[in-house]
Formats: C-alpha cells, structure tokens, sequence
C-alpha cells in the first residue's frame, strides 16, 4: 500500500485530534490558553506580546494585527447584539515582530483571558446605569477596572437609535466571582419592584466578520504606558486583597465554613428535642442547592442559634452567605457569615473527633429513648387511673 501523503484520507475529527496532542501539555502551563477562535494556542509574554502556536512548524510565532482585532471583536460579540464599533477599538499598527516596547497593549491583558472572567446579562431596566450594575455585582468580586477610560468594565449595550437595550457585559478580576454571580444573581430582579427578570450567564463569544481598513482606521489608539497599567493591575491586586480580606470574605482554614445565627430559640429546643436532628436536614438540603455539604453542626448551647455548615468548596460557602444573609427563618433574621476561626461555640455532649453521623446518630437514640420513657409514662398513668 502506497504510504504517499497526497493519497492518504484524513478524517477532521483525526487531524484535530493529532494536531491537540502536539500540544498536549499546554493546558498544565496557566500561562498558556486555549482560544477557540483561531484553533489555537496562546502565550502573552512578559513584553506584552501575544504569540500563537503553529502546529505545523512546531515553533511560536507573533499573532497579527488583523487577527488581534478579530480576536478583540470576538470577545464582545454576543447572541442577539450585532454591534457597528467594538468596545475598546484597537487601531491598526505598521511595525509586527516587536518583542520589546515601552507600550502594552490594551487586547494583551484584557482580552485573552476575557472568556472565563465575563458574563451577559439581560432583563435590565431601560434606565439602567452602569454605576447602578456596578454597586449589584461588586458584591460578588471585584471588578475589573477600564485600563483606557478608567471606571469598571461594565457595557451596555445600545441599539440603532442610541437607546438602551437592556442588555449588558460585565467584567470581573476573577474567574470565580462570574460563576458566583452566575448563580446568585440568575432569574433574579435587579430592583426590588422592577418587573422584568434578569437573566446572568457566562459570556459565549463568537467570531465576527472584519471590518473594513477604513472603518478600522478611524478607530483609537488603544496604546499605553506600560507602566501605567502595571501600576492600575497592581491597584487592582491590592483591591482584590482587601475584598478578601473583608468580613465574611477570609480565603485561609475556614473559607469553607459558614456560620449561621437566628435558626433556632433554646425554647424551642428544650420543648421538641428531635427538632435538632430535623433543623439540621432542612438546613442541609437548602444549603446543598448551592454546592456539596460535607459537614452541619447544631450549637444548642448558643442562645444566638448558631448552626455552622462546611462546604466542599470555598465558592458554595460564599454563594451561602450571599444567599441567606438577610433572609427570614420562622420570624427571625438570619445572620450569615465565613467562620473566622476564633469564636468557639458550645454544644451539648460534644464528643473529641464526633463526626456528624455519629452526633446524628447518638441523637436519635436519645430521642428515641425519649419517646419510650414518655410512652412508659403514659401507660403508668393509664394503669392508675384504671386501678382507681
């Protein structure tokens, strides 16, 4: 059988299949990322140069300018929204292959990570501000701020005639607060009487058709110090540290554990003694809508009814907070926050590494005992008023 290459049949599927794994261990580098618009794989030097990897020859090579502004276009191309300028235009520049400058790119550092760290909402009030989206979703990260025009990176999109639609993107510094908001924020209102009903989901971006040299000539220049978008980054960082490091926000040991408070009365307890083990299921399966609970502590000691909750993950246990925080539990309001690791709480027959099965079941079997002395009792009573 001839072996030529120019008779030989390749599959798509195959030929993308041995083209992945020539690079098949870019993933494990997180510097390097995979952009779905060009097939391609990217790495953003330290220079600010974006570099695109050839399959073919087997080397890096510096992307064009053309096809930076497609990829610019791409990550603010939504379904529905045909937009005539893209968001931060990029003008077009005459030198390539200039690994060293005294200017950045804006495209380098806002747009090769701009698929995991946006998101599109719609439903939005005609009159919607940005200011007004910016004080609703700062509360789930923070923001990522315009290196150009400063301000957060929020942007509202608008039709022929200039009006609003309704529609927004969104850009935040981390990756994990676009799925927290995501979550929280979905099918919600963004004003407590407004009627429409927001919709938040992650940014699906898609490829657009170039302009014209003529259209993409009157664009901008998008070029500037480069240090001074190291020193906004570096602001950003220090923002960043201080969100995490707020109230309800810790990042160490205990991220994963929630505190509630207001769930319960000692009243309460004392009255109904099953009323733990049934509390403690209710709170788990409402907490489990928001991620994997491994773990729910019942203080019955604490006059403030505090019930601690870990998570599998630190993202559920923040999406907790957020959710119940502020919400009525059979008349009072409940407190939620992240553990801080210092406050100790009391319970009732705490044992030395007792796991909650093992409270659990220590539980009902008192509560069963319980039940069998209360029935003993009702029989004594009954045999006494027969004696008599």
């Amino acid at each position: 059988m001839s072996t030529d290459k120019a008779t030989i049949n390749i599959d798509p599927g195959q030929e993308n299949e041995k083209k992945t794994s020539l690079s098949s261990d870019f993933h494990l580098d997180a510097n390097m990322h995979y952009i779905e618009a060009i097939g391609k794989w990217t790495y953003t030097s330290e220079d600010g140069v974006t570099l695109q990897f050839d399959e073919d020859q087997q080397q890096w090579t510096q992307i064009e300018e053309d096809l930076l502004l497609k990829l610019q276009q791409s990550a603010y191309s939504v379904p529905g929204v045909n937009e005539s300028e893209p968001a931060v235009p990029l003008k077009r520049g005459k030198r390539k292959n200039v690994y060293t400058s005294d200017n950045v790119n804006i495209f380098n550092i806002n747009y090769i990570h701009s698929f995991i760290i946006q998101f599109y909402v719609t439903g939005l009030p005609p009159d919607v501000a940005v200011e007004e989206l910016a004080e609703v979703f700062s509360k789930y990260g923070v923001l990522m701020e315009d290196l150009i025009a400063g301000g957060p990176k929020i942007k509202l999109y608008k039709d022929d005639k200039d009006r609003l639609k309704g529609d927004a993107l969104v850009t935040y510094l981390k990756e994990e607060s676009v799925a927290l908001a995501c979550q929280l924020l979905d099918e919600t209102q963004l004003r407590p009487d407004e009627v429409s009903i927001m919709r938040v989901q992650k940014a699906q971006f898609k490829e657009k058709e170039p302009k014209s040299d003529a259209n993409q000539n009157d664009n901008p220049n998008t070029k500037v110090d480069k240090k001074k978008v190291h020193k906004k980054l570096q602001q950003l960082e220090k923002k960043l540290d201080w969100y995490e490091s707020e109230p309800g926000k810790k990042v160490e040991r205990y991220s994963k554990i929630v505190i509630l408070k207001n769930m319960f009365t000692l009243d309460e307890l004392e009255n109904d003694i099953s009323l733990i083990l049934d509390l403690k299921e209710d709170i788990r399966n409402e907490c489990e809508k928001l991620g994997e609970v491994t773990n729910v502590i019942l203080y019955d000691k604490e006059s403030d009814g505090v019930v601690s909750v870990k998570f599998k993950d630190q993202l559920s246990a923040e999406a907790c907070v957020v959710k119940m925080n502020g919400r009525f539990f059979a008349g009072r309001r409940i407190e939620a926050e992240i553990f801080d690791g210092k406050q100790k709480y009391q319970k009732t027959g705490a044992k030395s590494g007792e796991t909650e099965e093992e409270e659990s079941a220590r539980l009902e079997k008192y509560a069963k005992w319980l039940e069998q002395e209360g029935a003993m009792k009702i029989k004594e009573n009954q045999s006494s008023k027969s004696e008599d």
